[in-house]
């Protein structure tokens, strides 16, 4: 299809075009650029497309500093400048609020931004021969010398891999620390080989490695993890621990859960989704007593490490799903949550409306489920404010930080 006009952009980053009463997304395509397109996925109302020449281009758009951009599915907005990545991510939450929740684009604070590049500290190499991502839509590797987004360390280990013998392993998962500058390697096997040669190979590219093999890991050299530092906590980072992948950011979006939960020292606090306890361990010294709960018992293990190495005594962790938070039977003045992609289940939502705490503080990776969430709490809450913070910049993902306070 020729000269196809693109109007604006959908919530995944693609360009909408509408032609034949039918709408179009466009991927790599920006407003009022004029492209032609060749269909990849199409049905009755809507259809997929790619650019295959670029008529008028808009000035917004920028050149990728990055060789795979297009072909790895890892990023998908590096063809737009940075301040205009921002506002495309404000403008997308307030959208998304507005329609789906209700709420006000008064309430919502202008993005806080960050790094461009080499922010990640945690990225997945796929192997086949050499190392490297899917290409987008595809189980096909392609091999990369480095990852623009990834840290900088990161990208030394893999220059390096690319001239090891990788036999015998499908997955590498590289993880960094910013501020303690130790790197961990996890090796996922088809088959056992002997220990000495992924140590002989690899010991001198990290502190650390991992062997996963039958479902379980194996630390073959270092002592298995890493730790992070996050003002001043100290965090460990176990192999399939999660951690948000931007660090810098992540401070950020904690001091702003701080600011939100307004805490005084005698108010008891419920971390629900605690991971391995890093939200509730930065807000510790500002109440009485915090709760972490979570279903993962191995995050729950890593959350006890992280309250002794801090030297923490006013935090306790349960291994408990959500949905079966009102097994809890205590009282609780400030509730954390951090659920997710798919946000909260009814039955989590219905214990909240029944403990009323007076704040809740809501950190989601998804605008949509949030949205859903706040509408479902809105006869006992009003929402005071929402911050988007930008963790995963040239990417469409946006994470948001809500303050809700009891009517």
């Amino acid at each position: 299809m020729e000269n196809i006009l693109i109007e604006k952009m959908d919530h995944n980053g693609r360009g909408i075009a509408r032609t034949d009463n039918k709408t179009i997304f466009v991927s790599n395509a920006l407003p009022n650029e004029v492209v032609d397109i060749r269909i990849t996925f199409e049905k009755k109302k809507i259809a997929e497309a790619e650019v295959i020449k670029y008529i008028k281009k808009s000035e917004d758009r920028i050149n990728p500093k990055c060789p795979y951009y297009g072909k790895c599915g890892g990023c998908d907005l590096m063809h737009i400048n940075y301040d205009n990545q921002l506002m495309y991510k404000e403008s997308k939450v307030k959208e998304i609020m507005e329609r789906y929740g209700n709420i006000s684009c008064e309430i919502i604070k202008p993005i806080v931004g960050g790094e461009q590049y080499n922010y990640r500290n945690k990225i997945t190499l796929h192997v086949k021969d050499k190392a490297g991502f899917y290409l987008k839509k595809s189980s096909k590797i392609i091999t990369i010398e480095k990852c623009d987004i990834a840290d900088k360390k990161i990208n030394e280990i893999i220059e390096k891999l690319n001239n090891i013998n990788l036999d015998g392993i499908y997955e590498i998962v590289i993880r960094t620390s910013k501020n303690n500058q130790s790197t961990m390697l996890v090796l996922k096997l088809y088959n056992e080989i002997d220990n000495n040669k992924y140590i002989n190979d690899f010991k001198d590219l990290v502190d650390t490695i991992v062997l996963y093999k039958k479902r379980q890991f194996e630390t073959i050299y270092g002592n298995g993890y890493i730790l992070e530092k996050l003002n001043n906590f100290n965090f460990k980072i176990s192999p399939d621990s999660f951690f948000q992948v931007n660090t810098n950011q992540t401070i950020k979006l904690y001091d702003k859960v701080v600011e939100y939960a307004d805490l005084n020292r005698n108010e008891n606090v419920l971390d629900l989704f605690c991971g391995t306890g890093t939200i509730g361990i930065y807000l510790s010294s500002y109440c009485n007593k915090v709760l972490g709960v979570e279903i993962n018992k191995y995050a729950i293990e890593d959350a006890k490490f992280n309250k002794k190495l801090n030297n923490i005594n006013n935090i306790e962790f349960k291994c408990l799903d959500a949905v079966k938070i009102n097994q809890v039977t205590d009282s609780f003045d400030v509730v954390i949550i951090d659920p997710p992609r798919t946000g909260l289940e009814k039955e989590t939502v219905a214990y909240l409306n029944e403990l009323c705490p007076k704040k809740i503080v809501y950190v989601s990776c998804d605008a949509i489920t949030l949205a859903r969430d706040i509408k479902l709490l809105s006869e006992k809450y009003d929402v005071i404010e929402i911050t988007p913070f930008d963790l995963f910049s040239n990417t469409e993902h946006v994470e948001n930080v809500c303050k809700l306070v009891r009517k």
